[in-house]
């Protein structure tokens, strides 16, 4: 199964919906959109829900007997965290490690190096 941002092709779509609703969003509305969209039945959704409820992907609020989902963070806070852990277990946390297995040994291009640079010198501590 191919993931995105450590999100399987369902639950990234969830999460894609509730990003671009940018508010807590009813059941009820998330229902209508999938079931359309494909054809799932309410109980496919609410596995799905729960089990990124589950995983700290969503949370839920309880409106009378109705439930409203949103996302724990944004979805550059979501690639953020993951780009993070990604690095840290396949890489030992290391940057440089990280940078060599991203070039694949290639050197990288002028361009590269002046991007890399300036990045640096906002972010790191290089004159």
């Amino acid at each position: 199964m191919d993931k995105k941002y450590g999100l399987s092709p369902s639950e990234y779509e969830i999460m894609e919906y509730l990003w671009e609703a940018g508010k807590k969003v009813y059941f009820k509305e998330i229902f209508r959109y999938f079931s359309q969209l494909k054809g799932w039945k309410k109980q496919t959704l609410s596995t799905y829900l729960t089990k990124m409820i589950n995983e700290g992907l969503l949370m839920a609020d309880k409106d009378g007997k109705f439930f409203l989902y949103y996302p724990v963070r944004s979805k550059e806070e979501h690639i953020h965290r993951w780009t993070k852990e990604m690095i840290n277990s396949a890489y030992g946390n290391s940057l440089g490690t990280f940078m060599a297995a991203f070039t694949g040994g290639d050197s990288l291009s002028d361009e590269d190096i002046e991007e890399l640079k300036l990045f640096l010198q906002q972010y790191g501590s290089v004159e």
